[in-house]
């Protein structure tokens, strides 16, 4: 719980440090800036360990879950930051992971699968959650996608100058879109590939709103390559397929076990 609490407060620590960024966008950061996210990053992936590993199998509770994605989501962005300046979608994230992080201090039912030699359980499980991040990321990069357009049609001199370039926002937001429907995409496979007994116990509307997410995703990012849907339509779509993406993955979780008080 300590370790919990300690990781939430350095995300907002670091939180901080972005929205000063954003504050004095010309002030000269330092190199080792890119490298502060690694901190609060390697207190998170201990904290997880610690709540996730259980001796008798992995806790993938709901709010571990979440934990894990918010984790994903930050070093993915981390990385991306080595050569692009976004400290938006960082701030975003550092906000998001830090109350995922203070909230793990709820007590929850725990959720124990044993995953150790089961492969495909496993590789079900990662990548479903590495495309939930993903594709939470392009939720994230289309929010600020619909805001600099915004503010290009109504005040040009009034965008961020930390801001990045309206059609290089486009084009991380498409690549996002499509390494998350990839990953979802071959979770969502190797999931129907699993004995009966597990499939059972999936709750049906769990598979049905990811695979229509998935399937929406497809679509959007399809016609956004044959040019049928602009970038801001597009980013538009993103945000409601991920919305039904989320009633799947977290709203089936959270009726289930916190509303039906069962799982």
């Amino acid at each position: 719980m300590l370790i919990d609490i300690i990781t939430g407060l350095s995300y907002l620590v670091l939180a901080v440090f972005f929205i000063l960024r954003l504050n004095h966008p010309d002030k000269e950061v330092p190199e080792w800036g890119k490298w502060l996210p690694l901190a609060p990053i390697a207190l998170h992936l201990y904290a997880l360990y610690l709540a996730i590993e259980t001796g008798t199998g992995q806790n993938l509770s709901l709010f571990n879950t979440l934990s894990l994605v918010s984790l994903i989501m930050v070093l993915l962005i981390a990385i991306y930051r080595f050569n692009h300046q976004t400290p938006h979608l960082m701030l975003y994230a550092c906000l998001f992971a830090g109350f995922v992080s203070l909230l793990n201090i709820v007590p929850e039912k725990p959720n124990i699968i044993m995953l150790k030699g089961n492969a495909l359980a496993f590789w079900h499980i990662w990548l479903s959650v590495i495309g939930f991040s993903l594709l939470l990321i392009a939720t994230f990069q289309s929010i600020l996608l619909l805001f600099l357009h915004k503010k290009l049609r109504r005040r040009p001199a009034s965008i961020h100058p930390l801001l990045p370039p309206l059609m290089q926002m486009e084009q991380f937001l498409s690549a996002l879109v499509l390494s998350g429907i990839i990953s979802l995409g071959i979770a969502l496979i190797l999931g129907f590939m699993q004995p009966d007994t597990a499939l059972r116990a999936q709750s049906l509307h769990k598979i049905i709103l990811s695979a229509i997410a998935w399937f929406s995703f497809c679509t959007f990012y399809l016609g956004y390559k044959l040019s049928r849907l602009s970038g801001i339509r597009f980013a538009r779509l993103c945000i409601i397929a991920f919305v039904i993406l989320a009633l799947g993955y977290v709203g089936s979780k959270l009726v289930l076990d916190y509303i039906l008080q069962r799982g």
